[in-house]
């Protein structure tokens, strides 16, 4: 008889959410906390404090930068009995998971470090890919868990892999993002119509899955506010971040960064990712949406 899954999840964002509804779809026997009372997801019991979250099963993180993760996963490290498992798959930088695996290690507490990609539809399908950096141990006690909010578990090596693995990922997502940009507005000032651009791109060799994703929604004009800019600046610094730490230059990422540094000034932080489409616009004089 299959064990039902026990777990905790902090953070019902457009990440959390789908992730949470995914669990208790799978009949997992689910907690979860965030710090709007407002949200909740049907099926899941609500605690009312981490320290209830911290004795609901292993725990996964679902928040929106390092020092939420830090703050809240020192506390659970903590918190939680032997033998129990936490799983952040925020996207932080590889020194946070360290350091969280560093103060739940003497407690007996395994850290999994398996932040997701695949977008916040991908969390309400089901459909992330999961890059976990773990012992092999670890991965195996929690991969139940895993498997119930993705359809792909890669093992990238041990904690602080996964994290640097979804910094990379993330690197060619937005340079994917700021030369689809640049595509857009060349094929349009040269007298391309954006709903045949919208036929092309995807079936050629500059197709990816930037092209098959995100350029139904540039062309209906949806910013696709479920990751903002001030996320995706996030990101792009904690690129940086790794790379200037590791001696590797990447100036495709550096520029990827300046493109979204300006669109955060110009759109503000809550716009969504695909407002860095706009400044190649108005730089072309041409509009790329349908």
């Amino acid at each position: 008889m299959t064990r039902r899954l026990r777990a905790g999840l902090v953070g019902l964002g457009n990440m959390g959410a789908g992730m949470a509804a995914n669990l208790v779809a799978r009949g997992a026997d689910l907690a979860v906390f965030d710090i709007d009372p407002g949200r909740a997801v049907a099926g899941a019991r609500r605690a009312e404090s981490l320290v209830e979250i911290a004795e609901a099963g292993d725990v996964v993180l679902s928040l929106p930068g390092p020092a939420e993760v830090r703050e809240v996963g020192l506390f659970l490290a903590g918190s939680m009995p032997t033998g129990s498992a936490l799983v952040s798959v925020s996207t932080v930088s590889v020194e946070v998971v360290r350091e969280l695996e560093a103060a739940a290690r003497p407690r007996g507490v395994c850290v999994v470090d398996a932040p997701v990609t695949g977008a916040a539809d991908g969390a309400r399908a089901g459909t992330l890919t999961i890059l976990a950096g773990a012992e092999p141990e670890a991965l195996e006690r929690v991969r139940p868990l895993l498997e119930a909010i993705s359809s792909t578990v890669v093992h990238t090596g041990p904690v602080g892999t996964g994290s640097a693995a979804k910094l990379l990922t993330n690197m060619l997502w937005f340079v994917h993002v700021v030369a689809l940009s640049d595509a857009l507005a060349l094929g349009v000032k040269a007298g391309m119509s954006p709903e045949m651009l919208g036929r092309l791109i995807p079936a050629s060799a500059g197709g990816s899955w930037v092209a098959d994703h995100d350029l139904p929604n540039v062309l209906a004009g949806d910013d696709d506010a479920s990751f903002t800019l001030a996320l995706c600046s996030k990101d792009l610094r904690l690129i940086a971040g790794l790379a200037e730490e590791l001696g590797v230059a990447t100036p495709l990422g550096a520029l990827a960064r300046e493109r979204f540094e300006a669109a955060l000034g110009r759109f503000g932080a809550a716009a969504g990712e695909l407002a860095v489409v706009r400044l190649a616009e108005e730089a072309a004089g041409v509009s790329v949406r349908s």
